[in-house]
C-alpha cells in the first residue's frame, strides 16, 4: 500500500508511525493549498519580497530566486519558506491577476478561454435556437457590428450569379422587402404586400450601373404636374410638333405603335422607319398613348400607307391584291373611359330629334315616362338600342355635367306601340333600372325638365383618317389626309366631328381588313404574310380651319369644316370642305 494518496499525494498515517500529527498536518497543508485553488499570478518570474503565509503562484518559465527550476509548479509560501507542488493534468485554479480560470493540460497552464475552439462551429443560437438553415440565430432588440479602429464591412457571398445574396425583411415570418443580388448579379430592391407576390422597385445593372424603376416612380415632379412617365429628350424629339409620339419611328423601335405591327427601318418613305402588319385581319390595332385634344378645334390627320404586291394573277378581283384599309380614332372622356356611339347618339323619327325634357319626375322602378314632346321617338325600328333611353345628367369624376354625352343609357326599355304621341307618355316594358337613377338624389329621382332622348346606336369608331381605302397601286407609298374637329351635338355621330365628352383620342387601324382565309367581300385571300406598311401617323392642329354649325334639319348641331387648300399653278389659297385625300409620295 502506498503512503500517499493517488491524486493529491496526501500523506497517509501509517499504523506504526510515530508523531502521527506531523503527517496529518502535512496533509492538511496540501489540502489548504490545493482545494479552492486561488493563484495570485501566473507571469511573475521572481518571488515577492514579503509574501503572506499561504500565498500561491504558478511559477512561469525563466523563474529566478527560490523559484528557479520549478517552472509550472505551484509555489506556496508556508511560514518562512516556499514549498512547491507539482500539478496534475486537469488541475484548475482561479488566477486573480488575470481574473480567469487556468487549467493544467499536463504540460502547460492555459487560460480556460484559450481552450475553447470557436472555429468551425456547426451553429450558434443567441437567445433563440439555430437550425441547419439559420446556422446563426439571434433574438435581440438590436445587433451591433462596429469598427475596430477604422471602417467596417458586412459581406454576403454567393456561389454563382444565379444564386441569391440578399437581406430579407419580414413581418410575422412573411417577406415584405428584399434587397440584394437575387438570381443575377444586378442589385435589386423589391417589395411585397403578402409575402407571395413581389414587385421590383429598383434594379441597378451590374454591367453598366444604370438604374431602372420597373414599377414606376412618384414624387420626382410636383403633384400639380399630374401623373405619368417623365419625358426624355429622344421622346420629345420623336413627337416634333405632333401629338403622336414616335410617329416616324425616330426612337428606333416600335414604341406607341400597335403590338401587332413590326418595326421596319428599310421600307420607308424617307422617314426613320415604318411599321408593317402581315397577313390576315384579326382585330382592331390601336396605338398605345392617349392624345389630349381640344374638341372645339380642328385637327389635321395624316398617315403614310403602302401595300405589298403579291405574285399571282389577281385580275379577277376589282382591286387585285389591294385590300381594304381603315384608320380612325377612339374617343375617351376625362376619366379615360371609351366613348361609344350609344353614349351620345339620339333616335330621330322622320328626321325629328327625340331630344326633349321630362314633363314629370322620373324615378327608378317607374313603369312609364312622361315627356314634354315625343314626336321624335321611335315607332318603327325594332332594334333594341333604338328602343331605349338616354338621360343627359351624367357627371364625370370631377363633378362636371355633360350636355350631350351620357353613360346613363339603357336599351330595350319600351316596345313599338308603347310611345303615345298624343299624351307623350312612354310605357316601359320593365321598371326603370336602379342604375338609371339620379346619383344626386337620395331616391334617384330625376326632376321635371331633365333632358332625355330616345337612345340610338351606330359605329363607335371615327374613321376620320380613311375608311374602306384601297391604295391606287401596290409597292408605292401614299400620304393620306383627313380632318376632324368641333363637337358633334347632332346626335348623328358625324365622322368629322369629335364625339361629345371627348378629352383624349387614340389612333387605330383595321389593317388588311379584307384579307381573310378563303377571301372576303369580293377580295382574295392573299395569305398570312401579305404586308401593309404604315408610318407618320399624325394628329396636329389646323389653326386656319373654320367651322360652321348646321342649324336646321336632321343634322342640326353638326359642325361643317373648311380648311385651307392651295393651288400651286395659280398660287391661290382657298377654303374648301374637308374630305379624305390620298397622294402618292
Amino acid at each position: 500500500m502506498s503512503d500517499i494518496s493517488a491524486n493529491l499525494s496526501l500523506p497517509f498515517i501509517l499504523p506504526s508511525q510515530a508523531q502521527k500529527h506531523v503527517t496529518f498536518n502535512e496533509g492538511m497543508r496540501r489540502l489548504d493549498t490545493l482545494v479552492q485553488l486561488m493563484i495570485l499570478a501566473v507571469d511573475q518570474t521572481a518571488p515577492p519580497a514579503t509574501p503572506n503565509d499561504g500565498d500561491r503562484y504558478i511559477v512561469p518559465a525563466a523563474a529566478t530566486g527560490d523559484w528557479a527550476g520549478h517552472e509550472g509548479d505551484i509555489a506556496v509560501f508556508e511560514e518562512t519558506s516556499w514549498q512547491f507542488l507539482t500539478p496534475g493534468k486537469g488541475w484548475i485554479g482561479w488566477v486573480e491577476a488575470a481574473n480567469e480560470l487556468y487549467v493544467f493540460d499536463g504540460t502547460n497552464w492555459l487560460s480556460i478561454s484559450d481552450t475553447f475552439d470557436l472555429q468551425n462551429l456547426d451553429m450558434v443560437g443567441i437567445s433563440t435556437t439555430a437550425d441547419t438553415i439559420n446556422r446563426l440565430a439571434v433574438a435581440s432588440e438590436a445587433s451591433l457590428f462596429t469598427h475596430a479602429g477604422a471602417g467596417h464591412q458586412m459581406k454576403l457571398n454567393k456561389s454563382t450569379a444565379a444564386d441569391t445574396a440578399s437581406l430579407l425583411f419580414q413581418t410575422g415570418w412573411s417577406g415584405r422587402a428584399e434587397m440584394g443580388t437575387t438570381g443575377t448579379d444586378d442589385f435589386e430592391i423589391k417589395v411585397s404586400g403578402d409575402g407571395a407576390v413581389f414587385h421590383s422597385a429598383m434594379v441597378a445593372t451590374a454591367a453598366t450601373g444604370r438604374v431602372q424603376f420597373p414599377s414606376g416612380v412618384d414624387g420626382l415632379s410636383p403633384a400639380e404636374f399630374g401623373t405619368g412617365s417623365l419625358l426624355t429628350t429622344d421622346y420629345s424629339a420623336s413627337k416634333g410638333v405632333d401629338l403622336v409620339a414616335n410617329s416616324t419611328g425616330l426612337l428606333g423601335n416600335s414604341y406607341n405603335y400597335p403590338a401587332e405591327f413590326t418595326y421596319d427601318p428599310v421600307v420607308t418613305p424617307n422617314l426613320p422607319a415604318s411599321f408593317y402588319f402581315p397577313g390576315y385581319f384579326t382585330n382592331t390595332a390601336k396605338m398605345q398613348e392617349f392624345l389630349p385634344v381640344d374638341p372645339n378645334k380642328v385637327y389635321r390627320l395624316q398617315s403614310y400607307i403602302r401595300q405589298q404586291s403579291q405574285p399571282g394573277d389577281w385580275s379577277a378581283f376589282t382591286y387585285g391584291e389591294r385590300h381594304t384599309q381603315y384608320m380612325g380614332l377612339y374617343a375617351y372622356d376625362a376619366d379615360w373611359q371609351v366613348i361609344s356611339a350609344q353614349h351620345h347618339m339620339r333616335f330621330k323619327h322622320s328626321g325629328i330629334d327625340s331630344l326633349t325634357t321630362l314633363a314629370a319626375p322620373l324615378a327608378p322602378g317607374d313603369t312609364s315616362i312622361t315627356l314634354a314632346d315625343s314626336s321624335g321617338w321611335n315607332e318603327t325600328d325594332t332594334t333594341a338600342n333604338k328602343r331605349g333611353i338616354i338621360i343627359f345628367g351624367y357627371k364625370n369624376s370631377a363633378g362636371y355635367t355633360y350636355d350631350y354625352y351620357s353613360r346613363l343609357v339603357e336599351p330595350d326599355l319600351f316596345d313599338l306601340g308603347q310611345v303615345n304621341k298624343t299624351t307623350h307618355i312612354v310605357t316601359l316594358n320593365k321598371p326603370l333600372p336602379a342604375n338609371m337613377g339620379n346619383p344626386d338624389d337620395p331616391g334617384g329621382i330625376w326632376p321635371a325638365g331633365t333632358r332625355i332622348a330616345n337612345s340610338s346606336s351606330g359605329n363607335s369608331f371615327k374613321y376620320a383618317f380613311y375608311a374602306g381605302l384601297h391604295v391606287p397601286e401596290v409597292d408605292r407609298w401614299y400620304l393620306t389626309t383627313g380632318h376632324i374637329g368641333g363637337i358633334d351635338t347632332s346626335g348623328t355621330n358625324y365622322t368629322s366631328n369629335f364625339a361629345p365628352g371627348t378629352t383624349y383620342v387614340i389612333p387605330f387601324w383595321l389593317p388588311n381588313f379584307s384579307n381573310r382565309a378563303g377571301g372576303y367581300s369580293g377580295h382574295p385571300d392573299t395569305g398570312t404574310s401579305h404586308k401593309v406598311w404604315f408610318t407618320g401617323a399624325s394628329v396636329t392642329p389646323e389653326p386656319l380651319a373654320v367651322m360652321s354649325e348646321v342649324l336646321t334639319g336632321a343634322d342640326t348641331g353638326r359642325k361643317d369644316i373648311k380648311v385651307p387648300t392651295g393651288d400651286f399653278a395659280t398660287g391661290a389659297v382657298s377654303l374648301a370642305p374637308t374630305g379624305i385625300s390620298i397622294d402618292p409620295v
